[in-house]
Order: structure tokens, then sequence, then C-alpha cells
């Protein structure tokens, strides 16, 4: 498997108060037959996520706006579960609904983000629940990671990533597992709290699948956090619940040098005129831009 990059095609910098920095978690709306809608989550003037977006003509290989002029989903109240920041993760397109990050600041560990949903609307994300949608438990005590969500069958998958527990004397402090959770509506959630597939002793950390069904094979696609680096890493199963970790076979590394020479991570594969094609990130998760790149035969 291989990906052939056709460069960065997103950098966000000094922008606005609201978009200083990054282009994070990278995900599509399907605008026209050639045209498509990248969203992303910039940074403000104090490190908050929001969500941008700009439009992308895949014809010609081209940004053909200007950064949205305001954020389509910005941070909660204060005291709501996404008060310090939203990363929007990805859209399930039959339900119209945006899964997203609600991220929380802690004086004693570093975060305590929650999964939440809004509506897509016409311009914005829609806010119609104040509550996470999967969120701790006695079982997921601590904090969560970026969500994927799609059909399969009869359900909605999603796979997410937590962090079972801070380990005291860790320089991380973390190890962030990949799970799975089903729902009936897209809204109402069951956690099996089994892992997709194990951590190895230097990863630390999966982070935001990108899945697909094609040729009768659920594919996916993730970020590996190896000592503060992340790579892209590959698995396939026949049930999108039995998992293969295939990592050799991603097809997309760091480049020798440039905006993705130190890592690249959240990926997220779409499909343009019968041809697959990749968004993902760059160095520092995000703040150097987001890339493009073609999957080759």
């Amino acid at each position: 498997m291989n990906w052939k990059k056709l460069g960065r095609i997103i950098f966000i910098e000094n922008e606005s108060d609201w978009a200083i920095s990054h282009s994070s978690v990278p995900f599509i709306r399907k605008i026209d037959r050639n045209k498509i809608r990248i969203y992303f989550s910039v940074r403000n003037c104090e490190n908050a996520s929001q969500t941008a977006y700009q439009d992308f003509d895949m014809s010609k290989l081209e940004v053909v706006s200007e950064i949205s002029e305001y954020p389509v989903l910005k941070k909660g109240e204060n005291g709501s579960f996404d008060d310090s920041g939203v990363t929007s993760s990805c859209i399930e397109d039959e339900l119209d609904l945006v899964y997203y990050l609600g991220w929380n600041l802690s004086k004693r560990v570093p975060f305590y983000n929650e999964i939440g949903v809004c509506r897509l609307g016409q311009s914005d994300f829609e806010k119609f629940r104040s509550e996470p949608i999967l969120g701790r438990c006695s079982k997921e005590p601590n904090t969560f990671g970026y969500p994927w969500v799609m059909k399969v069958g009869e359900e909605y998958f999603m796979w997410y990533d937590t962090n079972p527990s801070w380990q005291e004397g860790s320089e991380v402090g973390y190890r962030f597992e990949l799970r799975l959770a089903t729902s009936k509506d897209g809204l109402n959630w069951t956690k099996t709290y089994k892992n997709c597939f194990e951590l190895k002793d230097n990863e630390r950390a999966f982070a935001r699948p990108c899945v697909i069904y094609e040729d009768g094979i659920y594919k996916m696609w993730y970020s590996i956090d190896v000592e503060g680096k992340y790579s892209i890493g590959y698995a396939q199963s026949q049930d999108a619940i039995n998992w293969v970790r295939m990592d050799d076979k991603s097809g997309l590394k760091a480049s020798s040098d440039g905006w993705d020479s130190e890592q690249v991570e959240y990926p997220y594969v779409f499909e343009y005129l019968g041809a697959k094609y990749m968004l993902y990130n760059g160095n520092a998760y995000g703040k150097t831009g987001i890339g493009l790149a073609k999957f080759i035969e």
C-alpha cells in the first residue's frame, strides 16, 4: 500500500485572534462534484481549540476559500465539559451528526476530556446537548480522545481512545488504548470496554482512527504515539470488531525534511472519482498544517 504525497494544502498562522495556529484533525464534507469542505481545529490566543474550515477543489487540487469567518464550533461555557476547547473529529453523514472532543483542564492531571455531539447545520455545527454522549464511568474514569463513527450493519460503531489511569512517576502519565462502543441511534452508546488491539512496550497512545469499508474488509488507519512522536498505523478486520495490526502497510511515513519530517498523524481517508485520498497532519500535532496524499496501486 503506497500513498503519493501531493504536498501541504492548508497552513494556519495568525489568521485572527481565534485562529492563531494549527489545523489539526482534518475531515471533510462533500459540497459538489469537485469541491470538498475541509474542517479542522485551530487554536486561539489562549491555546484553546475550536473548529474552522476551508473549501478545496479536488479537480484543481487547490484551496478555493479563505478560512471561515468565525469558528463553526466554539468551546462551551465555563463549567461545561467542553469549556477549555473543542476538537471536531468526524461526520456521520446519514445522521448529519458531528462528533467532537470536549476539552477540560485540571490541576492534578493535564486534562480530562469527554466526547460530545452536535448537528451539521448549513454553516455552523449546532450544539443541542449540554452533556457528553460518551465519557467517564467506573471502568473508564479518566480521559478520552478523538472518536470515529460509522454505520456497521444496523448499528453505529464508535472507535475512541481512552486512558485507563494516570501513571504515577511517569514523565507522560498516560497510555491511551483504542476501544469500541455501539449505538442504535448514534446518540445513546454502549461501551464494550474491549481493546481493539494492544499497545506495544514503546507505545504510549493510539489516536483518532479512520475506518472505511472496502472490498469486504474494514480498514483502519490511526495514529501511534511512540515516545512523543506520532506515526500512522494500519489494521484490518472482517467484522469491525476483531482487528489485526498491519502497521507496515499504512503506506505513509514522515518525510526526510520539511513540515512533516518529524511525525505524521490524524489520517482521514476518503474517495474522489474512484480514487482514494488521505488528509493528514505533520509536525507538532497539526501546527505545521494539513497534507494531501493519493493512493497509488
